[in-house]
């Protein structure tokens, strides 16, 4: 190669361009960048040499893998897996997702005598899910980065489609460094050999619990993640239902991902399983998120919520 490399382009490379392209002038050749590189046992068969301070790096210079046509799906299919898969230890969130359960199901606002036999439920529930979970007490989250450019005033946009989210209105979008798009389904339990209304009532309440835990955690998750070298801030997760984003807009976000890693599925019709969720949450280096506790200084305002994921 020429010494003419510029941001993964290096148009005067001997295999320039290497499948035909409308725009030759905003080309990115897959050569400059392979995304098989980070890939433990690459299908290029790499050589290695060693650096002066004893790292051992791959030496692709020889490499025409990616110039051959019948690899290029392969190497756009690896490219699009630039994702995150987590597995979420629901016994170390254990406190967390009980609180959560007392909340929805308001045991604290009734009187002393059913309060008690009401507690005993639930931490009778929690013990029994947590134990048929014993192999894989784990929720599986998948997360994907997207850039700043796909946030606009109002609206996301993705491959040329426009999804509208109210709150974006109403943010300082200039500040937003990136975002990511998240999806993930709550434990699968069998409601309809739970045993009593009350347990089954219970149990879906533990489904609830456990994906309002899980959206908290990953806040504070992608907020500790960016704010390596300086702080940053994660906003709440804005997706379908709430802070002005239409339900419509659940085929289209589960389109941009493989959500099937995360065990999540559109049938035309809802996501599979049934207490699945998928949004998204935005970093920036200021708090813009600021979340008033009341429906009047909602940040989602126009549009409404179809349900308040605060209370």
């Amino acid at each position: 190669m020429e010494n003419s490399y510029k941001f993964f382009q290096n148009t005067q490379c001997e295999f320039f361009p290497c499948h035909k392209v409308e725009k030759v002038e905003n080309f990115n050749c897959m050569f400059c960048y392979c995304p098989l590189y980070r890939e433990e046992r690459c299908l290029g068969n790499p050589e290695y040499v060693i650096s002066r301070k004893g790292q051992r790096i791959k030496d692709c210079s020889n490499c025409l893998l990616v110039h051959q046509p019948e690899m290029y799906d392969m190497v756009i299919g690896r490219l699009q897996r630039e994702d995150e898969l987590l597995h979420i230890d629901l016994r170390k969130l254990k406190t967390q997702v009980k609180e959560r359960l007392i909340q929805i199901t308001h045991i604290n606002e009734i009187d002393a005598d059913m309060k008690y036999e009401h507690q005993i439920n639930i931490d009778r529930i929690l013990d029994e899910v947590m134990k048929d979970m014993s192999g894989s007490c784990a929720v599986d989250v998948l997360l994907q980065e997207f850039a700043p450019e796909c946030i606009c005033p109002g609206y996301f946009t993705f491959c040329g489609k426009k999804i509208e989210c109210g709150i974006l209105t109403q943010l300082d979008i200039s500040l937003i460094d990136k975002g990511y798009i998240y999806a993930f389904h709550a434990p699968v339990v069998d409601l309809e050999n739970t045993g009593s209304v009350l347990d089954q009532y219970y149990m879906e309440a533990f489904q609830m619990a456990c994906m309002d835990v899980i959206r908290g955690w990953l806040q504070g998750y992608l907020e500790r993640k960016n704010s390596v070298y300086e702080k940053k801030y994660c906003s709440p997760s804005f997706g379908p239902g709430y802070y002005g984003m239409g339900m419509e807009a659940v085929p289209e976000l589960l389109g941009l991902m493989d959500s099937s890693q995360a065990g999540v599925s559109w049938n035309g019709e809802h996501m599979s399983p049934k207490m699945s969720l998928v949004g998204t949450y935005l970093i920036a280096g200021e708090d813009v998120y600021a979340v008033g506790s009341d429906c009047k200084s909602c940040i989602g305002q126009k549009g409404g919520c179809e349900f308040c994921i605060k209370h």
